[in-house]
Formats: C-alpha cells, sequence, structure tokens
C-alpha cells in the first residue's frame, strides 16, 4: 500500500492518528542510520545526538549559510538559531525507518 500522506495536529505537532510524524527529524535519523547501514557506510555512534551529527555535515553548513545571506539580503528577516535543544535526542531503536514500496 502507497503512502497516503498525514494530517498532523497543528496544536501538538504530532499526526491525528497518533504516532511520531514521518516527516520528523527523530524519523529523519532512524532512515539515515538504516540507509548508512544498507550501504555499508560508517556507523553513526549511538550517543551522538542529531543536533552533533547535523554539525558534522560541511555541505549542510554551506547552504544554510548560503540561506542566511540570502535572507538577510532580501530583509526577509533571520533563520532563529534558539530550538537547539530540541535537537539533542538520540537514535532510538523503537523508531523505524520509512517503509516504502520500492526494495533497496
Amino acid at each position: 500500500m502507497a503512502f497516503q500522506g498525514e494530517v498532523i495536529d497543528a496544536r501538538h505537532g504530532r499526526p491525528m492518528t497518533g504516532g511520531t510524524s514521518l516527516v520528523s527529524k527523530v524519523v529523519l535519523l532512524s532512515e539515515y542510520r538504516h540507509v548508512c547501514q544498507r550501504l555499508k557506510l560508517s556507523s553513526i555512534p549511538l550517543d551522538m545526538s542529531y543536533y552533533a551529527l547535523k554539525q558534522t555535515a560541511r555541505d549542510y553548513h554551506q547552504k544554510k549559510r548560503a540561506m542566511y545571506s540570502y535572507l538577510e539580503q532580501k530583509r526577509f528577516g533571520y533563520w532563529s538559531n534558539e530550538k537547539r535543544h530540541l535537537e539533542q535526542f538520540r537514535w532510538q531503536s523503537s523508531v523505524p525507518p520509512i517503509q516504502r514500496n520500492a526494495t533497496m
């Protein structure tokens, strides 16, 4: 069965059906670990937080700096960095990777 999407309850930031959203950072981290394992890439330390892992991505930071610069040049405001505490979670084996119709 193909993914039909999900409706998010904006008051709580969770799917209306309960559980964890497929677009959440915790699912993204779980998916990243799964892909690394399948491709036999270096493993992510279990004690590394999402934030710490994100800090290792050089291309990500280059693009983020370009976005910051663009927002400033166009006077759109700034990107808030005040929610770092929301990225201090670690990988949990109880969060499954995204289910697909195609095999990898």
